[in-house]
């Protein structure tokens, strides 16, 4: 009955001081409360799997270690940093402070990607991915999980993400198919003969023009990487570098499948097309009809 007590207690100062920002819109009083519960007995879970599990009773050195991670968590520190875990694809991350915070809405790409191996490349024994700007490997580790036929390479000029992405590697004993660089784009492939045998490239990459970064919440622009957000003036020219490159790398009816952001679709629609290398674009929408995810067939 205590414990009740203690969790309703925590919980009410949760709902009245918690902010949750549009792009974690899985997180909650009742599911952050009880990530921070099990984060304060040594056992760091996300808000999601933290759902499933029961409350463990918590001595009186973690309950100072609860209301301390509260009390952080209502001050504006993401949740994902506090516990260091985010779920993405039902895998719990690693995720240290400061890095990057895996969206709900890139899963959106991660299934397109995985679907298409599911549909196109169910049997070849080696399908190779390449995932440009990949942060934490947060997509290419959920291909690699879920596509057990696949050899995934992941690059990102952010260095501390790297080291991240070769941990959750380990974490999901994927680090035998899964190998991770720090450098620019496709800078890292350059001497690994690549070019022409890629199945599928993938990315999620920044796509918020420099002005609206300076305008982000507080929330992620004090924890999250600038890096993992600035597009240039535009918001576009990463994209733009992909759609010129990636055909050097990807093998006859392999696919460029990359996230975009709001309002970005058919322009970046148009801008494949025109590239003579790709056929048609398949436009991928969300819950609201926003065009999140382009993919297209590389057939010449």
């Amino acid at each position: 009955m205590e414990q009740k007590k203690i969790y309703e207690g925590y919980l009410a100062k949760l709902k009245k001081g918690l902010k949750i920002l549009p792009d974690k819109n899985e997180e909650n009083a009742n599911n952050t409360i009880k990530a921070l519960w099990h984060t304060a007995t040594a056992n760091p879970v996300s808000a999601i799997r933290a759902e499933k599990l029961e409350l463990p009773s918590l001595l009186p050195s973690q309950m100072l270690i609860l209301e301390a991670l509260i009390q952080n968590r209502i001050s504006g520190i993401p949740l994902a940093h506090l516990t260091e875990r985010q779920n993405f694809m039902e895998l719990d991350y690693i995720v240290n402070k400061g890095l990057y915070i895996p969206r709900k809405e890139t899963e959106l790409l991660a299934k397109a990607a995985i679907n298409t191996i599911s549909n196109d490349f169910a049997a070849e024994e080696n399908v190779c991915v390449i995932d440009v700007c990949t942060g934490i490997g947060t997509v290419a580790l959920a291909i690699a999980h879920y596509a057990k036929n696949t050899y995934v390479f992941g690059s990102d000029i952010y260095k501390p993400a790297i080291d991240a992405a070769k941990i959750n590697a380990k974490h999901f004993s994927l680090d035998h198919r899964a190998t991770f660089f720090d450098g620019d784009m496709f800078d890292p492939f350059k001497t690994l003969s690549l070019e022409g045998k890629v199945n599928i490239i993938v990315s999620a990459p920044p796509y918020i023009s420099t002005k609206k970064v300076k305008n982000m919440a507080p929330e992620i622009a004090n924890h999250e990487p600038q890096e993992a957000f600035d597009a240039g003036p535009f918001g576009l020219s990463i994209f733009i570098f992909l759609i010129s490159i990636a055909p050097e790398y990807l093998a006859i009816n392999g696919y460029l499948i990359m996230e975009c952001g709001l309002g970005q679709g058919e322009f970046l629609t148009n801008r494949i097309e025109a590239n003579n290398s790709f056929g048609k674009v398949d436009k991928i929408y969300d819950e609201n009809g926003n065009i999140r995810v382009l993919k297209a067939k590389k057939v010449r």
